[in-house]
Parts: structure tokens; sequence; C-alpha cells
């Protein structure tokens, strides 16, 4: 734009009413909290860790180890600070003749960079016992949250003091979320410190075998996320076809659910609970986040047609 308005003689079409705006600036998202699921079972109905699994009538919820499946059964709940990132829009908008409104489809994108580790403070089902009695680490970690956003806008322009618009918008869409998430558990060294498989005949090769083990996940998870925003600026008119000015955002979207999470290794050995056969159930799990929404201020720069 700037080439073209040098060239002598040059003059944009205007009153038109279309415009180009790009934004620049700083996203602050908010605290997260998360809650994660799994389809695991018991440790003792894990063949890797007791080959006797098939003679347990009771794995601690009153169900043998042969049972079907329960699905998501035991969960835990955890959380990540609030932190902050880059923020790039580009839109294309519609001054409404004779009327305060203006329409615009926008998109932008946020790089929230939270990269935080957290331990895991509760859960429920089993996990609560190995957490409190031979969970020697269990954390979640989360990495960047990065959506692409794709909105439509409606706002409504005030008449300022001279070259100054003050301005307030809202706008509803759609947010295409990824997530770098990953969870360690890893079991107590000692076996001795180890209290799963008591009651069982042999108690002392389960405990061996999970001492010291470690589940791990690292994925990339993805989400498709309904959010709306509300928005307030201000611009200043720099010439006849080109405004510059400050715009504040606060965006909300609905939680974010991914239910690809795979630990690989499972206690320190594949992703299922039997070796072979047609009941090699595989372990994964989902992870939600809630609270997902962000604050935002950026320079803003529009060229009117």
């Amino acid at each position: 734009m700037a080439a073209m308005l040098a060239v002598p003689g040059w003059a944009p079409a205007a009153g038109q009413g279309l415009y180009l705006s790009g934004d620049f600036g700083m996203n602050f998202g908010a605290s997260l909290d998360s809650n994660g699921a799994s389809n695991d079972r018991a440790s003792i109905c894990d063949e890797y860790i007791n080959p006797r699994y098939a003679s347990v009538t009771d794995d601690g919820q009153g169900k043998s180890c042969t049972a079907p499946g329960r699905g998501l059964g035991d969960g835990w709940d955890n959380g990540f600070s609030s932190d902050e990132g880059p923020l790039f829009a580009l839109a294309l908008g519609y001054r409404l003749p004779d009327s305060m409104l203006r329409t615009e489809i926008e998109y932008f994108y946020r790089d929230t960079d939270y990269d935080e580790t957290a331990p895991i403070p509760s859960a429920v089902g089993v996990n609560r016992s190995k957490i409190a009695e031979e969970i020697a680490t269990a954390v979640d970690r989360i990495g960047s949250f990065v959506s692409h956003n794709l909105f439509a806008n409606l706002y409504m322009d005030f008449a300022g003091s001279g070259a100054l618009t003050p301005y307030v918008g809202a706008g509803v869409g759609l947010g295409f979320a990824e997530v770098d998430y990953g969870s360690v558990w890893a079991r107590e060294l000692d076996p001795a410190k180890i209290n799963t498989g008591a009651g069982q005949p042999n108690v002392n090769e389960i405990r061996q075998n999970l001492a010291g083990t470690t589940s791990v996940a690292d994925e990339e998870l993805t989400d498709t996320l309904f959010g709306y925003q509300l928005i307030a600026g201000i611009d200043y008119q720099l010439t006849d076809h080109l405004l510059a000015g400050l715009k504040a955002r606060w965006v909300r979207f609905e939680d974010f659910r991914d239910s690809g999470v795979v630990w690989n290794p499972l206690r320190s050995h594949p992703p299922y609970i039997r070796k072979s056969g047609a009941d090699r159930e595989k372990v994964d799990g989902v992870f939600k986040l809630r609270d997902v929404e962000l604050w935002a201020v950026s320079l803003t720069l529009k060229y009117l047609f």
C-alpha cells in the first residue's frame, strides 16, 4: 500500500465501503484447568506386570481382570498458569452506507507459550491411591497453545474528536486449535514401596515387575472450538484512506478436548495390557482444557477503499 500511495497521480477508489485491516500485538492466555482420563486397568490386570492376571477376581473395583472394558474410568485434574504470546490478524470489512455499523470477516492467529509442567495434585478411581502410595512422579505438560481463528464481526463506530474514531464490536467464529501435550507417570524404584498386588499369590513378582516403570505420553492434540469475542478500540485517521489504531479484545472458546492420548511406553512396555490375543486392549485416553480464553492488545492499520 505504501508503494502505491507513493506513485504520483495514483489514488484508490473511495466510497465503496470496503477496507482491509491488519493487527499485530500480544495475547495473554488465561490460566487453564485440565482434566485427563484413560481406559487403563489396574496394574494387576496388566499381563506384562502380572502373568496371573486371568485369576484375579477383584481388581480393586469389584471386577475381574477379564471383565469387559470399562471405558474412561480413571481420571485426574490439573491446572496451568496464565501466559502470553504473539497475535496477528487480517480482516476484510465493509462499512455500511449511512450507518455507524460495519461488518468484517477476520482471521487471527494466536500462539500462547504456556510451556509448563505441572504436578498432578488430585485424581479419581485407582489413580487416587496410586498417587498417594507408590507414584514417584505424576505430571502433565503443555507447550504452546496455538489456534488459527476465523470470525465474523460486527462493529459500531462512534463520532470522535477530530481524527479519532472510537468503536466497539463483537464476533463469533471457530478456532482451529493445537496443543503440545505430555504426561509422565513413574513408579517408585524400590519394590518395597509398591503397594499394588497386596493379597495376590504372586505379590512379590508383581511388585518387582512394577517398580521403576514409567508411562509416557507425548502428543500434538487438536480440536475445533466455537468461540466469541468482544472488541473495543480507537482509530486515528492518517490520510483519506489510511487509519492507525489500538485494539483490545477478549475471546472465549468452548472446552478443548482430544481423545488421542496414548501412553507409549505404558509401565515401560507397549501401550497394551495384553501381550497378544483378541483382548490385547490398547490403553489410551482423553485430555481436556477448560476456561479457554484470552485477552489481547494490538496495533492496527486500516486501508479504506
